[in-house]
């Protein structure tokens, strides 16, 4: 299995449901099993016939091509190099009273992609701007979130290969307030008046494990 990663940084493609399963099943790997899990697809990735489809599908496409194994191409190239060795990935659930929406922030070491479920299990997925960092990309994403719906809030997970933690967000008139739960089933203990400095550490540290 190759792939050739090199693409500008304004890249983005959409993938279907299948598309993106054989693309998590063509990694043996443990950032891809881990990939699999954070988008919610281990039970997809083991389905046979919906992989046989999104291998084909994703030929079709020019998204791939086909000798002597599978090579990923442009667009799907950097997809897959994310998923397949990233050592972080991030969770942001988007909150309103009427909705939520999901970003999933996939980073490894060459390629960082954030990923957004649509319509008819379709993923959209682009390539992090490369003057941020990743938690420089989340913030921005929050940061829009609460420009389009100020009573917005939100929830990030944050995942290694074997540990999660999670952060609660919301804007309020003083600056950003989080709350971090220390004990399952406990109340949040919440942090209130952050400013965007402090609140970029809070999600630095929700992204880093000693």
């Amino acid at each position: 299995m190759t792939t050739n990663i090199e693409a500008p940084a304004s890249t983005s493609a959409g993938f279907g449901y299948s598309e993106l399963a054989y693309i998590l099943r063509s990694f043996d790997t443990a950032a891809s099993a881990r990939s699999a899990q954070v988008l919610r697809m281990q039970e997809d990735t083991a389905n046979e016939a919906l992989c046989l489809a999104g291998a084909s599908s994703l030929l079709a496409h020019g998204y791939a091509s086909y000798s002597d194994g599978t090579r990923f191409e442009i667009p799907a190239a950097p997809v897959a190099y994310a998923l397949a060795n990233a050592r972080v990935w991030s969770q942001i659930e988007l909150l309103t009273a009427e909705s939520n929406d999901t970003v999933v922030h996939v980073e490894s070491d060459e390629v960082s992609m954030l990923l957004q479920p649509r319509m008819l299990m379709s993923w959209f997925a682009f390539a992090q701007n490369p003057d941020l960092d990743g938690s420089e990309a989340i913030l921005d994403v929050l940061e829009e979130h609460v420009r389009q719906h100020p009573e917005g809030t939100a929830l990030l997970r944050t995942f290694n290969l074997d540990q999660e933690k999670h952060l609660l967000i919301r804007r309020d008139r003083d600056g950003w307030t989080t709350g971090v739960v220390p004990v399952p089933d406990s109340d949040a203990v919440e942090t209130a008046g952050l400013d965007r400095a402090s609140f970029l550490d809070q999600i630095r540290a929700t992204r880093t494990w000693s």
